[in-house]
């Protein structure tokens, strides 16, 4: 009975101990950062599963839209979101990673129109702007209330419109931006009007992964995430990520110094 007792704990105790904890993280597809048609589904990705697996967490990404995706983990109901933006009421919801990666935000127009744009956001009160639900722009931007904005579901379907002609600006990011009017079909017709974006940027940010403070686990999730990412700098396995998804070794080395602070 005693030896039978011992094996029942012995087991329940390898099952524990070898067993991996699985995250699932959302987000929307975010080119060339991370996306489901990337390889390892982007560079981001691969170096967020990478981290947490040396940590013995597997993970997982769903793609949706940003506004499902931010209600979701708001929720509790996936583990964190990939790739967001900094806001002070966002602050308010989610705890926040290190800075994981940076990016432009800014305007994109039709090139053959005309849009008198100096860098000040009061020179852009007479036209019409798409952006994505729930996307940040920038906090001069979001604070702005002269300005003619409308919400679309994503990124894409913005420059679509732009590329219709229903909007004159569209307000994104520039590196998504520029990648999905080389690479999505939608916006490869040979009669759309051709799309560029235009600078001065309206700001500049860092990509965190978010948990929601409202969840019991978030502060431990955090640091796991972060003794991973430790980790895998220590080890050489972020640069071999890095490596394989076309970084030089100057630009890894780069990187990794960023990715330290």
């Amino acid at each position: 009975m005693i030896k039978r007792c011992f094996l029942l704990f012995w087991l329940c105790f390898t099952h524990h101990t070898y067993s991996q904890e699985e995250w699932l993280f959302v987000t929307e597809p975010f080119p060339p950062y991370f996306a489901e048609q990337l390889p390892q589904q982007g560079w981001l990705a691969d170096l967020t599963v990478t981290a947490l697996a040396s940590q013995n967490i597997t993970a997982s990404i769903e793609f949706t839209t940003w506004a499902r995706a931010i209600k979701l983990v708001e929720k509790n109901k996936r583990t964190a979101v990939l790739g967001a933006y900094f806001s002070t009421e966002r602050e308010q919801i989610f705890l926040y990673s290190r800075p994981l990666a940076h990016s432009f935000t800014g305007l994109f127009k039709r090139k053959n129109t005309h849009i008198s744009y100096d860098g000040s956001l009061a020179s852009l009160e007479d036209y019409s702007i798409s952006k994505g639900s729930d996307y940040i722009v920038g906090d001069e931007f979001s604070k702005q209330r002269n300005l003619t904005t409308t919400e679309s579901k994503d990124l894409v379907s913005s420059l679509r419109v732009l590329q219709l002609g229903r909007v004159d600006l569209v307000a994104g990011t520039k590196e998504v931006g520029e990648y999905w009017l080389k690479n999505h079909s939608i916006l490869q017709s040979d009669t759309a009007a051709e799309i560029e974006y235009i600078e001065p940027h309206l700001a500049y940010h860092h990509l965190y992964i978010v948990f929601s403070r409202s969840s019991a686990n978030s502060e431990q999730r955090l640091s796991q995430l972060e003794s991973g990412l430790t980790a895998i700098i220590n080890n050489g396995e972020a640069a071999s990520v890095l490596l394989r998804h076309g970084f030089s070794e100057a630009k890894t080395e780069q990187y990794l110094e960023f990715l330290k602070r």
